[in-house]
């Protein structure tokens, strides 16, 4: 097993582990309850961790986690070709009626 990634709190940490595992990627979550303890030990070791079960998978996780991070920095709105409602840029199914948002 490999460190991968220092989350920035739980909810992070699961939200890139639910990307890697949609990519068939097998990874863990370590630390998830120890951000309490931040200031008594180094911060890097309290914060959440995402570890690789194999290190092979590192080339194709670190493309998960670049298209995490670019979808993070989306911002506006999406109008939904179907519906016409708009939607906050990060999401990829209308609120709405539930059509696929993504540009073809």
């Amino acid at each position: 097993m490999e460190r991968f990634y220092n989350a920035f709190n739980r909810f992070d940490a699961y939200l890139l582990l639910h990307r890697l595992q949609q990519a068939g990627i097998t990874a863990h979550v370590f630390n998830e309850h120890v951000q309490s303890i931040v200031g008594d030990v180094p911060p890097d070791v309290a914060q959440p961790q995402v570890w690789l079960e194999r290190a092979r998978d590192r080339p194709q996780a670190e493309a998960v986690l670049a298209a995490l991070q670019a979808d993070r920095r989306k911002t506006g709105s999406v109008r939904c070709r179907k519906c016409g409602e708009d939607n906050p840029a990060t999401f990829d199914l209308c609120w709405h009626c539930g059509a696929d948002l993504q540009v073809s």
